[in-house]
């Protein structure tokens, strides 16, 4: 039993390496963003690992190549997608235009192989909980739905109540679980001392207090504290 963990972690580890490796030429951002195709790919390359770690006939190496040759593959449709447009329909999913003028069209419907139940599902994702809010969907590659609003249920904006513009920066995270994030704070350009004041100052004694302080240049330090049941 000893003798075949070590092989095993070995196997393991290099399997580890190759997929991520794998994953960084196929370079996408999310498994939310995946298409069919990439799903897929993933499948078959987890089947490639699998089979080196249970099966004794199948060389470590062999998986390897496997797993480069099969993002070399992925690498080259990836290239000639972005090359030849037309060749996008054969390799890629197209976007559905599921409600057009605030109708459904069943045909789309069909062809996507969806039904009301998931149609709803998907705008209630988009908060949208009505059919009459809705004047164009979109069902897109990755299975998540574009909706353009009816004009009358559209939020409202600054720019619709002629408000000036506000100035809106990203938020930086200065401290996660009680521990100081010292790039993001001189991001911030803040000091540590000043950080330290500001937690007193809001009544914080130590940052391990502090499960979150975030930053913003229009609303200063935010904190949320560590309870005590946590």
């Amino acid at each position: 039993m000893m003798h075949t963990i070590g092989p095993m972690m070995i196997e393991l580890s290099i399997g580890l390496i190759g997929l991520i490796l794998l994953t960084k030429v196929m370079g996408r951002a999310s498994m939310s963003e995946a298409t069919p195709f990439d799903f897929i790919s993933m499948i078959v390359v987890g089947d490639f690992v699998s089979d080196a770690i249970y099966d004794p006939e199948t060389h470590i190496f062999k998986v390897l190549f496997a797993i480069f040759f099969w993002g070399l593959l992925i690498f080259l449709v990836d290239l000639i997608t972005l090359k030849l447009y037309r060749s996008r329909s054969f390799f890629e999913s197209q976007p559905l235009l599921v409600i057009s003028q605030g109708c459904i069209d069943r045909k789309a419907l069909k062809k996507a192989k969806m039904d009301m139940n998931h149609l709803q599902m998907l705008l209630r994702d988009r908060e949208i909980f009505s059919m009459r809010e809705v004047s164009y969907a979109i069902l897109e590659p990755n299975g998540k739905i574009s909706v353009i609003r009816n004009s009358s249920f559209e939020k409202v904006c600054r720019g619709d109540l002629k408000l000036d513009p506000l100035h809106v920066s990203m938020p930086i995270t200065l401290i996660s679980d009680g521990e100081i994030l010292e790039n993001n704070l001189e991001k911030a350009g803040k000091s540590r001392q000043w950080l330290i004041s500001e937690l007193h100052r809001q009544t914080a004694d130590k940052p391990d207090q502090i499960m979150l302080a975030e930053w913003t240049e229009e609303n200063g330090l935010y904190l949320q504290k560590i309870h005590s049941g946590s």
